[in-house]
């Protein structure tokens, strides 16, 4: 979330006005190259490759999830392309994985869910028209992860697929589903490994994780350079971050071929507490008490009891769970690390309901680690729809050249002093850059996580899930511009009407591109200078005091 060679950015621009056909009206934008039209909701983040700009949207339905691709310099769409029905269905988000192109392949998870290849030279030569109906004779693999591996997602896929050497590494979203008129499938792989030219899987995660959710994984896999070596890094639904070994591509693998596995354990037992006084008392001590199981019900494996309100979908415990997964080789663990401090774990889970306890509870991993000077960085929090609003969250900093479990001796520092978080942070210049779902930015020393402030968002109705962006000094923050520095600076705003997203802002060849409202802007610096206003930060800014 960082760019460390792009220069001359603004530090404000305007999105205008619109016209009488609800238009925007590029004589009263300030800094803006090109505006461009996108569907009714956009999640996924813009990337630029060869001259044009990919971003992933929703139309009016599911069956509307869409690719789009403009031109770099003027924002004409180049190519539509459109998922398509699936038998699958998911929630209206559109295609939420922001692409990833390498040579002319681009590699995006589809909603429903599919891992897809599509061949660019095809996709968008001259002679296809833009939105054309028939985008799936682009398709040079797919990979459908519902239908082979029984993947159940919670809302929607949102995972950005990273392509390392010739292979892909998908997180396939498994999750624990909210209703429980819903199949649940907890050995279904977290992290699977794709041939990139042939779409074959080649590698897959062991790790039961499952089992052991709250409830979805959104995260993305990222890679790491540590002492020169690589690392596959992947956080979790339960709270977990891991360090793996990359596919080795020495190793064959026979195509189509599958085992069937079972749990190892143990089984996770909810408690439902609504209403109920749990006295202090942890979930395995509340069990002894009050024994919530039916007397009738003989464990099959050793149970892992924890508290929820309101149940989601559980595993029978008089039973050892089965599955079919494919005979490929396992990806090998380095070492692993539980972001979930234990007093976080043991308190109530709000499975559903848009309130939250406002002080500690479980939460999963949404954001994607980030791997900075042989440090990782990764901060929790779930959806706040389901239980994360107003909830404590933490961010960890971890030492990846430790093996086995980390969660001690791997941990360089962490910061609590801050609500749950959904988005990846930025680094740049030894700085640390958080968001929380209540819209306050955290800056903190990358080093010893010291904080140096604090600074409110007051126009983003106390939520943002767009992750910060840091280029040029500048660190883009929904509709404000601070800067990059120790000591807290208001360089700008972005005025307009059109509201903030969740959608990321990217930077290339001088250019940021970001989306406002349902467009995404092309933003340079066009010496369009801003209003002579004096800007003073709110009083909800706060400056440095220690961390910890």
């Amino acid at each position: 979330m960082a760019s460390e060679t792009e220069k001359g950015l603004p530090d404000w621009y305007s999105l205008g006005e619109k016209n009488a056909d609800g238009e925007v009206d590029m004589s009263t934008t300030k800094n803006i190259q090109w505006v461009a039209r996108l569907g009714n909701k956009t999640y996924g983040s813009p990337i630029v490759s060869r001259g044009r700009v990919f971003i992933g949207t929703a139309g009016k339905s599911y069956e509307d999830a869409a690719v789009l691709c403009f031109d770099e310099k003027t924002g004409h769409e180049l190519g539509r392309f459109v998922c398509g029905p699936s038998q699958t269905k998911a929630d209206n988000f559109g295609v939420s994985s922001t692409p990833t192109v390498e040579g002319d392949r681009l590699y995006f998870v589809a909603p429903y869910p599919e891992v897809m290849c599509v061949d660019l030279n095809s996709w968008l030569k001259p002679s296809a028209a833009a939105g054309t109906t028939d985008s799936a004779r682009h398709i040079v693999w797919r990979y459908d992860m519902a239908k082979n591996l029984h993947v159940m997602q919670d809302h929607v896929a949102s995972c950005s697929v990273l392509v390392y050497g010739d292979f892909v590494y998908v997180c396939t979203g498994n999750g624990r589903f909210k209703y429980t008129d819903k199949p649940f499938y907890p050995l279904t792989p977290s992290l699977i490994v794709l041939n990139k030219h042939t779409g074959q899987m080649v590698a897959r995660d062991d790790e039961q994780i499952g089992e052991q959710l709250w409830r979805g994984q959104w995260s993305s896999p990222s890679l790491a350079m540590v002492n020169g070596k690589a690392q596959i890094l992947f956080a979790t639904g339960n709270g977990l971050c891991y360090g793996f070994e990359p596919v080795d591509p020495a190793v064959k693998v026979i195509p189509d071929r599958w085992i069937t596995t079972t749990l190892r354990g143990p089984i996770v037992c909810y408690i439902d507490v609504k209403g109920k006084d749990t006295g202090g008392l942890s979930p395995a001590e509340y069990a002894r008490k009050f024994t919530p199981l039916d007397s009738m019900e003989k464990p099959a494996l050793p149970l892992e009891f924890r508290y929820s309100i309101n149940l989601p979908v559980i595993t029978p415990v008089n039973s050892i769970p089965t599955a079919r997964v494919p005979d490929v080789p396992i990806l090998k663990k380095i070492w692993w690390f539980d972001c979930l401090p234990p007093e976080y774990r043991n308190a109530p889970f709000y499975a559903r309901g848009g309130k939250g306890d406002g002080q500690k509870h479980p939460c999963d991993i949404i954001a994607t680690p980030v791997f900075y000077r042989n440090r990782v960085y990764v901060p929790i929090g779930g959806d706040p729809v389901h239980g994360s609003r107003n909830s404590r969250g933490n961010l960890v900093c971890i030492d990846p050249t430790r093996t086995g479990n980390v969660t001690r001796s791997g941990k360089v520092w962490s910061y609590d002093n801050l609500n749950a978080a959904l988005t990846t942070v930025s680094i740049a210049d030894g700085l640390v850059f958080v968001i929380d779902e209540a819209s306050v930015i955290h800056c903190l020393d990358a080093d010893t996580g010291q904080k140096y402030w604090t600074y409110a968002l007051k126009s983003d109705n106390g939520q943002l899930n767009s992750a910060l962006l840091a280029v040029d000094g500048k660190l883009f923050a929904g509709k404000a511009i601070l800067a990059v520095s120790k000591t807290l600076k208001v360089l700008g705003t972005i005025e307009g009407s059109a509201a903030t997203s969740s959608s990321t802002p990217c930077v290339a060849n001088g250019v940021l591109f970001t989306v406002h409202g349902k467009s995404l802007w092309a933003v340079r610096d066009k010496g369009e200078k801003k209003p002579e206003v004096s800007l003073i930060p709110p009083p909800s800014a706060t400056s440095a005091t220690p961390s910890q």
